[in-house]
């Protein structure tokens, strides 16, 4: 059990300390430590740009697999139907497709639709293969929620909208929390198909960190960005489990 934390862990330790180094590569342990690289990153116009892409697709991502991933857990565990097996089938495959099978399929329908490259191409992507989690996440959800509470309320006179409003929307708000920020994490980490889909205009910043990496090697720059990442992804999932416990969830 130890071997297995250190070997999972010890790649962040390493990540987070080298950020803090004084050289002008890559380096572990530090001979120095510095901030210059959390400065120079903070500078790149680059680097901004793709995180600004990243948050503006993640979001957008988010809302669309959000939305329909709980109104399809809702109708999926309060509705008994002849193919319901199948449909919660198909909408939980992208988690078994590989993701280059998926964007190689993406690219020869958004060729037809012509939305190859452009922001709306990859949102949809992004929203496609974070909308298994959505419905997972809301199924897991919805199965804890007691049904004699909305059949009480509409017994007692309550509007459907008043019992989804009132009853419903209350209960169900950590999943729904739960459920938006593992598919923004997801959509943020993407690579394989954001690098096939998004096009020169719409770097996200993993395929701007792919890419650096290719031509110029590792960059204490991305050291320092990839260490913020984590803290923050660190910081979400201790916030998720102490308030919402995702691992009941998910």
């Amino acid at each position: 059990m130890a071997i297995g934390y250190i070997v999972v862990l010890m790649p962040i330790v390493v990540v987070f300390f080298a950020s803090f180094s004084d050289g002008n590569t890559f380096r572990f342990p530090p001979s120095g430590f510095s901030l210059k690289w959390y400065q120079a990153a903070f500078e790149s116009s680059e680097y901004r740009n793709a995180l600004s892409v990243s948050l503006l697709v993640g979001i957008l991502a988010t809302l669309v697999s959000l939305t329909a991933g709980t109104l399809a857990a809702y109708a999926l565990s309060r509705s008994t139907f002849r193919g319901k097996t199948m449909i919660e089938t198909l909408l939980l495959a992208p988690l078994a497709l590989p993701h280059i099978v998926w964007a190689i399929g993406l690219l020869q329908i958004y060729a037809w639709l012509s939305i190859g490259g452009t922001l709306l191409g990859l949102v949809l992507a992004h929203a496609a293969l974070t909308l298994p989690f959505a419905v997972r996440i809301m199924l897991s959800t919805f199965s804890q929620l007691d049904k004699t509470l909305q059949d009480a309320a509409t017994t007692l006179g309550a509007s459907p909208m008043r019992v989804v409003v009132h009853i419903v929307l209350p209960l169900i708000w950590p999943g729904v929390l739960t459920s938006a920020l593992f598919t923004f994490l997801t959509s943020f980490n993407e690579v394989t198909v954001s690098v096939l889909i998004a096009g020169s205009r719409y770097l996200t910043y993993p395929v701007r960190l792919y890419s650096e990496l290719r031509s110029q090697g590792i960059d204490p720059t991305t050291i320092a960005i990839s260490a913020m990442l984590v803290a923050m992804i660190i910081v979400f999932a201790l916030i998720g489990e102490r308030f919402l416990n995702w691992s009941r969830r998910v």
